[in-house]
């Protein structure tokens, strides 16, 4: 299972924070009190970065990823998923799978 996000993101861009929710198999929010949080990319043909996300709303299973404009170096077809732990239970998101273009100019200091 994967979820697609249809907008692509431009090499350099700093989007609005990333969220996702963990569900079990019925639907419910997985409670992640007491887990940590990490969120892992990689560009089809690159090697795979992993960047420290947060547990933000526990009870719900929400985790978020605030990106900082070093993710996006390359244009191309990316997959990315989030994990959750705790040293007992382990989880990871479904494959979040997004495009990367090429800015039309210089990413401008802003």
């Amino acid at each position: 299972m994967s979820v697609t996000i249809s907008e692509p993101f431009v090499v350099g861009e700093i989007p609005a924070p990333l969220q996702y929710n963990f569900l079990d198999a019925s639907g419910e929010p997985i409670d992640l009190s007491g887990f940590a949080a990490k969120f892992s990319l990689r560009e089809r043909n690159g090697a795979a970065s992993t960047y420290n996300a947060t547990v933000t709303s526990p009870t719900v299973g929400e985790v978020t990823y605030q990106w900082t404009g070093a993710e996006f170096a390359t244009s191309g077809h990316y997959r990315a998923e989030f994990w959750v732990g705790n040293g007992i239970h382990r989880y990871a998101s479904v494959d979040i799978l997004f495009d990367v273009a090429v800015s039309v100019g210089p990413v401008p200091q802003i």
